[in-house]
C-alpha cells in the first residue's frame, strides 16, 4: 500500500511539472502611459431563452493624465483615439475575478495600432482598480429595447 501511495505521489508530482500557464503578455512589455478612465458602460434590454437581461453594446468616455487633460477618448468596441489622432483597436485578452457585483473585472487587452502619434506601438493595455459599470438591477419586458448607461472609473495602463 505504501508503494502505491509513493507511486502515486510521484506520478502526481511529475504531472505538475508539466502543467502550462499561459504566458503574461505585460512580462516583457514596457509600460509607457497610466491614465484614469471616466466613463459610462452602454448596456441595451434585450431578451433570450433565458429571460431578459442587460447586453454590453460599447464604452463611452475619456482617459485624463493625473493633471486632468484629456488624453484620449473611449470609442465602441474598446477602441481608444487618442488627442494627437493617433488611434488603437483592442480586444480583452484576459480577465480577472469580479471582486463586486457593480464593478467591472480588471483585463489586460491586446491592441493594434494606427496612425502616428502616442498610441503608435502600444501592444497591451490594463484596465486596473476598476469601480462601476455593471448594472445593478434586472431589465424587465417593459424596458425591452432601452439603453442603461452605468458611470464607472479605472486605471488604464498602456504598453509598448
Amino acid at each position: 500500500m505504501r508503494a502505491l501511495s509513493a507511486l502515486l505521489a510521484l506520478f502526481f508530482l511529475a504531472s505538475c511539472t508539466s502543467i502550462q500557464f499561459a504566458p503574461d503578455p505585460l512580462k516583457d512589455a514596457t509600460a509607457v502611459y497610466s491614465w484614469e478612465a471616466r466613463g459610462r458602460m452602454v448596456f441595451q434590454c434585450s431578451y433570450d431563452s433565458d429571460g431578459f437581461f442587460w447586453n454590453f453594446v460599447q464604452t463611452e468616455g475619456e482617459l485624463l493624465n493625473d493633471d486632468g487633460r484629456r488624453q484620449a477618448v473611449l470609442q465602441p468596441n474598446f477602441g481608444i483615439t487618442a488627442r494627437d489622432g493617433s488611434a488603437l483597436h483592442a480586444k480583452i485578452i484576459s480577465q480577472g475575478e469580479q471582486t463586486s457585483p457593480r464593478d467591472l473585472r480588471t483585463a489586460v487587452f491586446s491592441a493594434q495600432s494606427e496612425g502616428h502619434g502616442m498610441l503608435e506601438g502600444i501592444r497591451y493595455i490594463a484596465r486596473r482598480q476598476p469601480s462601476g459599470g455593471m448594472p445593478l438591477v434586472t431589465c424587465t419586458a417593459s424596458q425591452r429595447g432601452q439603453y442603461l448607461r452605468v458611470p464607472f472609473r479605472a486605471r488604464y495602463v498602456f504598453y509598448r
